[in-house]
């Protein structure tokens, strides 16, 4: 039985490192790629509840009590840990900003180039954000290189 919770941990850090970089798939360009503690906060969120969930429906796997109790009072601190840390952007610095913001930047570029987009409004606006968020990127990028080189 404690080679079950080993396995259901061992689950549950593949399935944080596999979110973790899943949610870098709606990036425009590759090189827009940056570890960010935003999207760690994030994968944090979606794997604690996960493990709830994964004890509910597993239940004949997971027997010990005291091991369940431990890993629901678990997901519940880190569940509400990351919330609060993602809302009040603890440890978000300059450069993690940058981190952050480049691959949302990325992200809007994306969607707006790749949307079935048909009002001219709608495209109109979205050309607009492909236009600022390219320029935004360059000037984050340009910022960040400066940081990292101690300017």
């Amino acid at each position: 039985m404690e080679n079950n919770y080993k396995r259901f941990f061992l689950m549950l850090c593949i399935s944080f490192v596999i979110m973790y970089f899943v949610m870098f798939l709606n990036l425009d360009k590759p090189d827009h790629f940056y570890l960010n503690i935003n999207r760690l906060y994030m994968a944090v969120l979606m794997v604690a509840p996960m493990a709830v969930v994964m004890l509910a429906f597993m239940r004949s796997m997971y027997q010990s009590r005291k091991h369940n109790l431990a890993i629901v009072a678990a997901s519940i601190v880190l569940t509400a840990g990351s919330f609060f840390m993602l809302r009040s952007q603890s440890f978000v610095d300059d450069e993690q900003f940058m981190r952050s913001m480049i691959p949302h930047h990325s992200s809007a570029i994306l969607v707006s180039q790749e949307a079935t987009i048909t009002d001219s409004e709608v495209k109109r606006l979205g050309r607009q954000i492909i236009e600022s968020q390219k320029k935004e990127i360059e000037e984050m990028k340009k910022i960040l290189e400066r940081m990292e080189r101690g300017e």
